[in-house]
């Protein structure tokens, strides 16, 4: 065994991982408009696009959105391109999603783009590993765990707060690694 995986596993420690989490309240979780903190980067998630594109992502974190830097990873980019070949072909409105995919992730600059590393890798796949060992989750919900690990890894390593409406699946993260930083918001929020 190589001694940066020893290290990897050193540190989250995924044997001392035993017991089922518990989602924590959201009073001890911190969302946009509910804390003073003001993060320097951003790391988005999925969620974020997917909002925006929608126009449902909360009006009062759009101001934060503007004052900080906007981080990027392939990832995400991943997860909106699998949106276009997921459309039902026959969806009048096809064409249009597809363009404004497109155009969202031709907006993303490669200089703020983080791509994950193999150690950021090596460290999403023990995080996911016990996340689906703890949780019991099956095939389907493991990929969409490393997704997210992979976002967790990247924006901790960087420097970044990820910015997610996806409760679930960060909290148990850093829940795993309290040194990763988690910025939840709620669609429909004042």
């Amino acid at each position: 065994m190589s001694s940066e995986f020893q290290g990897t596993l050193r540190r989250l420690k995924p044997d001392k991982h035993r017991a089922h989490l518990r989602p924590r309240a959201e009073s001890e979780l911190e969302f946009l408009g509910t804390t003073s903190h003001r993060p320097a980067k951003l790391l988005y998630d999925t969620t974020v696009y997917i909002d925006i594109l929608q126009g449902c992502f909360p009006q009062h974190g759009e101001a934060m959105l503007r004052a900080t830097e906007a981080w990027h990873s392939p990832v995400t980019e991943a997860e909106l391109a699998a949106t276009c070949g997921l459309l039902d072909p026959t969806h009048s409105q096809m064409r249009k999603i597809i363009e404004q995919i497109a155009a969202v992730i031709d907006r993303r600059p490669s200089y703020r783009t983080i791509p994950p590393d193999s150690e950021s890798w090596r460290e999403a796949g023990v995080l996911s590993g016990t996340l689906a060992r703890t949780q019991g989750y099956g095939p389907e919900q493991r990929r969409r765990i490393l997704n997210d690990a992979l976002l967790f890894v990247t924006a901790r390593k960087y420097g970044c707060v990820v910015l997610s409406r996806n409760v679930r699946d960060f909290d148990l993260l850093q829940q795993l690694d309290p040194s990763g930083r988690i910025m939840f918001y709620r669609i429909g929020a004042p």
